[in-house]
């Protein structure tokens, strides 16, 4: 495989600071290859940052990982890099944002990086992306170590993003938004067992309720399930239950706009929905 660099950021997809990051690794690595992974997660959002990252490193776990959501540049926050089992490395700030993906992928060692080592001591406080992850994740998929960047540190301090566990009880589920995407699914800190646990089955309607918003929805496995601008309540690609609207915007519906909001699901009392092609438990 040809070496690769991936990108995660706020930046925006478009935005100048994303080019930045890959002139930086163009100018110091020519031929190397770029893969974004996101440029759009909500400004600041370091746990949905940390989520995607950690579904999105897997598929290239040789790769070196460049992610910045860094609402603290420039802080005493530290940033790391973080060497895999498979080959890859991590590189970021140390704010919650690896902690994750290290995890999933298997961190066998991690340093927090010298400025002074990487060239960027004195550099502007505000632009570490550029000046400090970048070159760090440039000297790494040259086939530098890790330990060479930076005094080590335990895997084990590295920080990992707040992922509370939903509060379960029979009709009900309450627990927070893990972020959303640009078609406004919003994905849940909750799993289908938690359905389960929460005695909620496929066709069984439910109210899914934000601050003063309450969104009717139907229990599901699909976005077809349910009628055009009708809301579905399912398990998405990564195993996290979501909330959509069939050719429509949940987030919007719930007035949800980052991760971290409180959602309550509540079964309601009646004939349960039914799913075309079949009764309330599925086909």
């Amino acid at each position: 495989m040809r070496p690769a660099v991936t990108f995660l950021t706020d930046y925006g997809p478009h935005s100048e600071h994303a080019g930045a990051l890959h002139a930086v690794i163009v100018a110091r690595c020519p031929g190397v290859e770029r893969v974004d992974l996101a440029h759009d997660v909500p400004p600041g959002d370091v746990r949905w940052g940390a989520i995607l990252l950690a579904r999105l490193a897997p598929l290239l776990p040789d790769a070196v990982h460049l992610a910045v959501v860094d609402p603290g540049v420039g802080t005493s926050r530290r940033g790391a890099a973080v060497r895999l089992a498979a080959g890859g490395a991590l590189v970021g700030p140390d704010n919650g944002l690896l902690g994750a993906a290290a995890d999933r992928l298997g961190a066998t060692g991690a340093v927090c990086l010298d400025p002074a080592r990487l060239g960027a001591a004195g550099a502007p406080a505000t632009f570490h992306g550029r000046d400090l992850f970048a070159p760090a994740a440039a000297r790494l998929v040259l086939g530098e170590p890790v330990d060479a960047l930076g005094d080590r540190i335990p895997v084990a301090d590295l920080l990992r993003p707040d992922l509370p566990e939903p509060e379960v009880a029979p009709g009900g589920i309450i627990t927070e938004t893990a972020g959303l995407d640009r078609f406004g699914n919003v994905a849940l800190l909750a799993r289908p067992e938690h359905l389960d646990l929460a005695r909620i089955a496929r066709g069984d309607r439910v109210a899914v309720i934000c601050g003063g918003r309450e969104l009717p929805a139907v229990a599901g496995r699909t976005f077809g399930d349910v009628p055009v601008g009708t809301a579905v309540l399912h398990a998405d690609s990564h195993g996290f239950l979501a909330v959509a609207v069939n050719l429509g915007d949940a987030a919007a519906a719930l007035g949800v706009t980052r991760s971290g909001a409180r959602i309550a699901i509540t079964r309601v009392r009646g004939p349960a929905g039914r799913l075309p092609g079949g009764s309330g438990a599925g086909s």
